[in-house]
């Protein structure tokens, strides 16, 4: 099983489990992950690298490695902006409110870097999609996902009622919204989570099954090779 992990790699977010320092010449512009072979694939400004590991414990350990570094600089970046995009606003006298709104913002916005400066996170590596026919037999079942589903339909309906201003009057009982059921790996804790989403509504049903080993992680990953439709 090959599917891409990560793209726009810089050099220094590479664990040295996949990339040595001598090997400093290049940027990884992908990062794929193949599970048969137990390599990282490596796209790169400079040709394909393919990093063998001895055994799936090696292969988690060194993705798990990776995965947080990339997560990591993106968090911090993207705060840092938000923090600088909010004091750039406050700099216009004429911009104001009857209170100050931007404050309470930057420090929400500092608390949760200090959570990502020390580590406080887990990476989540969005699979894909399972395909209707998939996604279907996986809510019809599990009594809770059809619930939840079933609920979050007849929500969807009380909105499209809210808004409709046509004159079909059963226009709004009879629409169906989107169901999407994502496919989540969580390396670190050596779990799967399966996530259903309903258009409109949101994330309304979670299951989450855990492995002992890294071989039974990568082997249950496997079986959603031709249950998934990948991101790309």
């Amino acid at each position: 099983m090959k599917f891409k992990l990560f793209s726009n790699v810089d050099f220094y977010e590479l664990a040295p489990e996949v990339v040595s320092s001598k090997e400093k010449g290049f940027n990884a512009k992908e990062v794929w992950l193949d599970t048969d072979n137990k390599q990282i694939i490596l796209h790169t400004d400079n040709g394909v690298y393919n990093v063998v590991f001895n055994n799936y414990n090696e292969l988690l350990y060194a993705i798990t490695r990776v995965g947080r570094a990339i997560l990591f600089n993106d968090m911090i970046k993207s705060l840092n902006q938000a923090i600088d995009d909010l004091l750039y606003y406050r700099s216009y006298d004429l911009l104001e409110t009857d209170e100050d709104l931007v404050s309470p913002l930057i420090d929400e916005i500092e608390n949760t870097k200090k959570k990502v400066l020390k580590g406080n996170f887990k990476v989540m590596i969005r699979l894909g999609r399972l395909a209707p026919e998939y996604i279907d037999k996986f809510i019809n079942d599990n009594p809770k996902a059809k619930k939840a589903v079933d609920d979050a339909v007849e929500k969807y309906r009380v909105l499209c009622w809210e808004s409709y201003e046509d004159d079909d009057p059963d226009y709004c009982d009879k629409v169906v919204p989107t169901v999407s059921v994502i496919v989540y790996a969580i390396p670190e804790e050596k779990t799967i989570m399966l996530k259903v989403d309903v258009d409109e509504i949101g994330d309304v049903y979670r299951i989450t099954e855990r492995y002992d080993t890294a071989d039974d992680f990568f082997k249950a990953l496997k079986t959603y090779e031709t249950m998934v439709i990948y991101y790309w």
